[in-house]
């Protein structure tokens, strides 16, 4: 018997997408490494990083992009619109090769140096994308699908976009910890991995967008910049649902400022650790967490790209 590669080894994904057309890179199924240092300094018995960043292009969204290309390629779709603050966009040139799905990619004009080299670099390997930098890149790529007809794939609010990481959600159930901490920009990570998860939920924002987190936490000083760039949704349609499991899990929200990042982004760094600075951003919103009361024996710290 054929074994499955990627999200599809999970028994969530069958029979939605018929085989022959899922595709997959070995997305998934990230490492789990114990953090003894952090054990160390915050007195708890477990922590773990969840290696996101460990994904084929080096994120999460590559969960989200295989499940969303093998259901367009289902479907017979040979174009796709996507508007993207980087991530997204270098996972799509990579998936939409696989699929042979012609992608036109919206990015910021402004995109982070790190990232817009890798993906000019993957975009070599893939001639069948078209990118256009704009400094409004979503309304930008609204009005582009819709002058062209062309589907458009907005993470954010997208039926489908969550269900990539249905299969995060049940490696992640298997850990049976107390709490997980989870990067959140417009809250599709989170929603999507809530599934059967009974661990409290945190999500952790920044100084600078803090759509949800700021409805739990009022202790932090707005900023205008945040070192944690991929955290850009000023307004998102999936609050009440996020609100909702945060509540249900009994879980909260974190905002936390740059200096914060920086501190622990830099212990990351010395013990070998190379994550962004959203994988910091997680870890900086469990020691808020413990600061503020709360106490664990297993934590997971999800660390969501590079």
């Amino acid at each position: 018997m054929e074994q499955k590669k990627g999200i599809w080894s999970s028994s969530l994904y069958n029979p939605i997408i018929n085989k022959k057309f899922q595709i997959s890179l070995n997305e998934g199924n990230t490492p789990l490494e114990r953090l003894k240092f952090l054990e160390i300094e915050s007195g708890v018995e477990y922590v773990y990083a969840k290696r996101e960043d460990k994904n084929p292009t080096g994120s999460a969204k590559d969960r989200m992009i295989a499940y969303y290309f093998s259901l367009l390629k289902s479907r017979g779709i040979r174009e796709i619109v996507i508007p993207s603050s980087g991530n997204t966009a270098i996972s799509s040139i990579y998936y939409s090769k696989l699929a042979d799905i012609k992608v036109h990619l919206f990015i910021p004009s402004n995109l982070d140096k790190n990232k817009n080299e890798r993906l000019h670099e993957a975009i070599k390997k893939n001639p069948n994308v078209e990118v256009i930098q704009s400094i409004k890149p979503l309304s930008s790529a609204i009005q582009f699908s819709i002058k062209n007809n062309i589907e458009i794939l907005r993470g954010s609010n997208s039926k489908y976009s969550e269900q990539g990481y249905k299969s995060l959600g049940e490696e992640l159930y298997q850990i049976n910890a107390n709490a997980i901490f989870i990067p959140v920009s417009s809250g599709t990570t989170l929603s999507g991995l809530a599934l059967k998860n009974k661990s409290q939920i945190h999500a952790v924002q920044t100084s600078k967008i803090n759509t949800i987190s700021r409805d739990f936490d009022n202790d932090f000083k707005y900023e205008e910049e945040s070192l944690a760039k991929a955290i850009v949704a000023r307004v998102t349609q999936r609050k009440k649902n996020v609100d909702k499991i945060i509540e249900k899990t009994r879980g909260w929200g974190w905002c936390i400022e740059n200096k914060e990042i920086k501190q622990y982004h830099n212990i990351l760094e010395s013990k070998g650790i190379n994550t962004s600075f959203e994988g910091a951003l997680s870890v900086a919103g469990f020691f808020k967490a413990l600061e503020k009361g709360y106490s664990f024996k297993k934590v997971i710290l999800l660390f969501t790209g590079k």
